[in-house]
């Protein structure tokens, strides 16, 4: 048995290394709340987390012992690892940082002596919409002095939101504007260096700005990576963090933002997120009832992943589930236990198909049906492709039975969930395209949701015409490309 099972390992590892990822996919660890220590029955929102003397900074709402009390603005508290390595008993004794008002801290240096504040701290109990600095001396923080960034005061509505990046040239803000979309944009203001004297906001651009909000950013420390969070993009709930990548080097052009998947996001409000340079990282969630609380997951790498798949082999599980099912593929001369772990690795891979490039090639553990075919899923877990005229997002009607075979497959299985992606061809512009195959994506969910299939279990991206399957030279290829591929996961 040893023998069979280290084949099996061998074929998992081959398999594995012939399955294309993309190489900017993002892996996590299970999210977990942090201590109750830190987490209270207030909400808590807004971590930073300090390199320099390791301090985890966050925000708490509606707390008696805030400034001011339960029903005052929200304060600013902190945490440190004890020597076990646990979180210590948050404190808010910052002096002057706190007062009745909002606080909450936006930015940090990259020496940790200056930090960042949410509005312009005006007389000591009230606050105007803007952004303020103070200095650490010697263990006591200087009164926040106002900083200038032109626009913010003519904010609409009342919600609003900065990141100051570490080298103190770049802010990113979430706000609406007058040339705002939706509801909040993600905007951009930059330090000139001879004068100090910051930008009008530029906004990122629609490939990151939605109908929706878009809010809570965070920038990596070479300035070449966006977090986010956002309603507007296709997610699995309220609000969900993404990931998108500057594509060159204005700060208009990106690359189409990635959810970072159910490690992170949930059917709850998922934001707020940043990371250490160890690659733990921190986000704020709803999911677990009304107030918000502060996860916790770490970045893992391909390698790591594949080995915690592996694991999961070698641990049994869904494998011999599948044996009890028609779609187990039988190979001769194997004992009950190694077609059964033959099963979970392929079971297993069917994880990576999601993140398979596009190239419109059928996986080779995955059969694909034809779309509108009589042929039927000659798989249980087969992914089905529906196609679209020009310019339509609409579902066509020989269409009804690929989407009655989603359907039914989903009811039988419980566990599955189904990833709904859209493409388009090439015929109109970038920002058109991409959100024509949104479009598509939300229109086959919607009829999901219909028949009763729950929204927790529906996943919908738009890839726009970045991923062809044909060349787009005839009017019988374009066709092919203005699709949405539904798979199991």
């Amino acid at each position: 048995m040893k023998k069979s099972f280290s084949n099996l390992l061998l074929l998992l590892i081959a398999l594995l290394s012939s399955t294309a990822i993309h190489a900017q996919r993002l892996y996590f660890e299970a999210s977990k709340p942090l201590s109750d220590t830190l987490n209270s029955n207030a909400e808590e929102s807004l971590p930073i987390y300090s390199e320099q003397d390791s301090t985890l900074f966050f925000v708490r709402s509606l707390y008696a012992q805030n400034t001011g009390g339960l029903h005052s603005g929200q304060d600013i508290w902190y945490t440190k690892k004890d020597t076990a390595g646990r979180w210590t008993e948050p404190k808010n004794d910052l002096g002057k940082l706190n007062n009745e008002g909002n606080n909450a801290i936006v930015g940090i240096s990259s020496s940790g002596r200056t930090v960042y504040l949410l509005n312009d701290y005006g007389t000591e109990n009230s606050q105007q919409a803007g952004l303020s600095l103070s200095f650490n001396r010697e263990q006591d923080w200087s009164t926040p002095n106002k900083i200038s960034i032109p626009g913010i005061s003519s904010k609409q509505g009342n919600f609003y939101s900065l990141y100051m990046h570490p080298s103190e040239e770049v802010v990113l803000i979430s706000v609406q504007l007058e040339n705002s979309l939706g509801q909040e944009d993600l905007y951009v203001s930059t330090k000139d260096p001879f004068t100090n004297e910051w930008s009008e906001p530029v906004h990122l651009g629609p490939t990151i700005n939605t109908g929706g909000f878009e809010i809570s950013p965070y920038l990596t420390a070479d300035k070449q990576t966006l977090f986010f969070s956002s309603n507007g993009h296709p997610g699995y709930g309220n609000a969900d963090v993404f990931v998108a990548h500057r594509t060159d080097t204005s700060w208009t052009n990106w690359s189409s933002p990635e959810n970072l998947g159910d490690q992170i996001n949930s059917a709850g409000f998922d934001a707020y997120f940043t990371a250490k340079e160890d690659n733990e990282v921190f986000f704020v969630s709803n999911r677990r009832g009304s107030s918000a609380d502060i996860y916790t997951s770490r970045i893992i790498t391909e390698e790591e992943r594949q080995r915690m798949l592996a694991q999961r082999v070698e641990g049994g599980g869904r494998g011999a589930g599948m044996l009890n099912q028609n779609n187990s593929t039988e190979i001769g001369g194997l004992d009950t236990e190694t077609q059964a772990l033959l099963d979970e690795t392929r079971a297993l891979l069917d994880e990576f198909n999601r993140i398979k490039t596009g190239d419109g090639s059928n996986n080779s553990n995955t059969a694909t049906s034809s779309a509108g075919s009589e042929s039927g899923n000659s798989s249980l877990f087969a992914s089905q492709e529906m196609l679209f005229q020009l310019n339509s997002a609409e579902i066509q009607n020989k269409f009804q039975n690929t989407l009655n075979i989603v359907i039914e497959t989903l009811r039988q299985n419980p566990s599955l969930k189904a990833e709904i992606v859209g493409h388009a061809d090439d015929t109109g512009g970038k920002d058109y395209n991409l959100k024509l195959s949104i479009d598509r994506a939300i229109e086959v969910k919607q009829f999901l949701v219909e028949n009763g299939i729950s929204e927790r279990r529906i996943i919908t991206y738009g890839k726009g015409s970045t991923q062809p399957v044909s060349d787009n030279q005839t009017p019988e290829a374009r066709q092919k490309n203005r699709r949405v591929v539904i798979s199991f996961i």
